[in-house]
C-alpha cells in the first residue's frame, strides 16, 4: 500500500518530537525567528513585527517564573520546531496570556500545534486560571480552529497596525467553568 507524502510526514513528525516545559536559553530567540520569518513571508509584515515580538520577549523572560508561566517548546533531535508560551505574571490575579504559538511549516499538520494547545490548556487548569485571553488577527483559521476546540472565544475585533500593517486584530478569550 502506498501512502502519500503528507501519511509519511504525519508518522515521522510523530515518532521524532518531544515536548519540554522548562525555559531553555535562546528559545524564545527561536520562537520569535519562526514568527518573524513566517508572518514576513506569508503575510509581508515588516521589521515592526519583529521589534513588537522580541521587546515583549525581552519584557517576559525579566519577570519568568516557572510556578506561574509556562513555556512550552516541541523539539524535533536538537532543534525547537515550535512552541507556546502562558504568560501568568502580568495579567493580574488568576489571569494570564497566551502568547507566541507558532509550529514550523515542515511540521504543520501533523499534530505539534494541537499538542502544545492541549498541553498548554492543561497548565492552565492545574494553574487555576478563570481567564486567559491571546490577540491575534484574521486569517488564520488553522490556529482559530485550535484555539476554539480549546474553548476560547473571540470577544473583540478591529483594524490595527500593531504588527506594521494593517489587518484586523482579533482578541480570544478563555473562561473556566468554574
Amino acid at each position: 500500500m502506498q501512502h502519500g507524502a503528507e501519511d509519511g510526514k504525519r508518522f515521522m513528525t510523530q515518532q521524532i518530537v518531544s515536548y519540554v516545559d522548562t525555559y531553555r536559553p535562546g528559545a524564545l530567540s527561536t520562537l520569535c525567528a519562526l514568527q518573524t520569518q513566517y508572518y514576513a513571508r506569508d503575510w509581508g509584515f515588516d521589521h515592526t513585527y519583529e521589534a513588537v515580538v522580541s521587546a515583549g520577549m525581552g519584557e517576559f523572560l525579566s519577570r519568568y517564573n516557572p510556578a506561574t508561566d509556562l513555556t512550552l517548546l516541541a523539539i524535533s533531535g536538537d532543534d525547537i520546531i515550535g512552541g507556546i508560551v502562558i504568560d501568568g505574571g502580568d495579567q493580574g490575579h488568576r489571569s494570564a496570556r497566551l502568547r507566541w504559538y507558532i509550529v514550523a511549516e515542515n511540521f504543520r499538520g501533523c499534530g505539534v500545534g494541537r499538542s502544545l494547545i492541549e498541553r498548554a490548556m492543561k497548565f492552565i487548569r492545574r494553574q487555576e486560571y478563570e481567564n486567559v485571553f491571546l490577540t491575534t488577527f484574521d486569517g488564520l483559521t488553522s490556529a482559530r480552529n485550535l484555539y476554539e476546540k480549546a474553548g476560547f472565544h473571540l470577544v473583540d475585533q478591529v483594524e490595527k497596525s500593531t504588527w506594521g500593517k494593517p489587518v484586523m486584530e482579533q482578541r480570544f478569550e478563555f473562561f473556566s467553568s468554574k
